[in-house]
């Protein structure tokens, strides 16, 4: 009987690794896709530059000479990639006795850490929305604030936050809709934006479905119709809980700018032998940024419960 080399023992370990690697990467569901712009990444470092002009035309009199704009320029905020990794080592002995089973779990664990990982960033993001030690904006501000920049009126009256924290309620929604549609662009203009997605977290997954699917008052014995909710796509995000229960957040349909991930590299694997020990690492990896190019695409309630 002929010996099976140390090669060929390793390389029949690899089919194993591919297979249940893919079927973790398939398991691993992502809401952050719903929430965030996902793209491919095409320059090796991402801009966000706000411009803006004076705003609301002149009237130009026969004859006379049309009022100049002045164009201004925020402050720019860059993003550079990232790597997150992580690695197992497979011992010669586990691979040898032909311990199909556990080696697929181990690389099928590889596959759904990379996979779920984005969502833990995700959320970290969001649960620190009104955090002003993690200025997310151009502006320098957090994420949500009520004193973001207006880059044309070179005015802090911006804001993508309510005064005062709030539940989740039927009247809350009213107010942040207001807030939303008189929102300013960077001109100092009315920015036109329409609301669209409300995300939860998973602790009020089931008073966000009443208000989001119903079309009547919750809890009306009068059978009042409602004016908010019905329009809006519901996104749980249960990794959220992790850092608040209360807060949540409502999206807009603003293609133009927003929060944004950008892939350099989506999921990847390497292999490497330790000599000393006839054991091999397996690494898997991926490399993106994500960040806020526009606060006014998010609004955020700090609810107190």
């Amino acid at each position: 009987m002929s010996t099976i080399t140390t090669a060929e023992h390793w390389a029949a370990v690899e089919p194993v690794k591919r297979k249940h690697f893919g079927l973790g990467l398939k398991k691993g569901k992502r809401h952050f896709e719903k929430i965030f712009r996902v793209s491919q990444g095409t320059e090796p470092v991402r801009h966000a530059i706000e411009w803006a002009g004076t705003g609301q035309l002149v009237q130009k009199t026969e004859n006379g000479n049309v009022t100049p704009l002045t164009i201004r320029q925020g402050t720019n905020k860059t993003w550079l990639y990232t790597v997150y990794a992580g690695s197992v080592t497979v011992s010669f002995e586990l691979a040898r006795d032909n311990k199909v089973r556990e080696l697929g779990r181990v690389y099928e664990t590889m596959g759904r850490s990379v996979a779920c990982t984005p969502d833990y960033l995700a959320a970290q993001f969001l649960g620190r929305a009104f955090n002003s030690s993690y200025p997310a904006t151009a502006d320098g501000k957090e994420l949500c604030a009520t004193d973001h920049l207006i880059v044309g009126t070179a005015a802090s009256t911006g804001s993508n936050e309510l005064a005062s924290p709030q539940a989740l309620s039927e009247t809350t929604l009213e107010d942040v809709y207001t807030q939303m549609l008189t929102m300013s662009a960077s001109d100092g203009m009315i920015v036109d934006i329409k609301p669209e997605k409300l995300v939860v977290p998973a602790a009020l997954a089931n008073k966000a479905k009443k208000l989001t699917r119903t079309g009547k008052q919750l809890g009306s014995a009068n059978n009042d119709p409602k004016v908010v909710g019905d329009d809006l796509e519901l996104v749980v995000f249960p990794h959220l809980d992790a850092h608040s229960t209360t807060r949540f957040f409502v999206m807009t349909d603003w293609d133009l700018g927003g929060l944004f991930w950008e892939w350099d590299i989506k999921a990847d694997t390497l292999t490497d032998q330790n000599i000393n020990q006839l054991n091999k690492t397996s690494m898997t990896f991926f490399r993106a940024r994500h960040g806020a190019d526009d606060w006014r695409h998010i609004f955020g309630v700090a609810a107190t419960g």
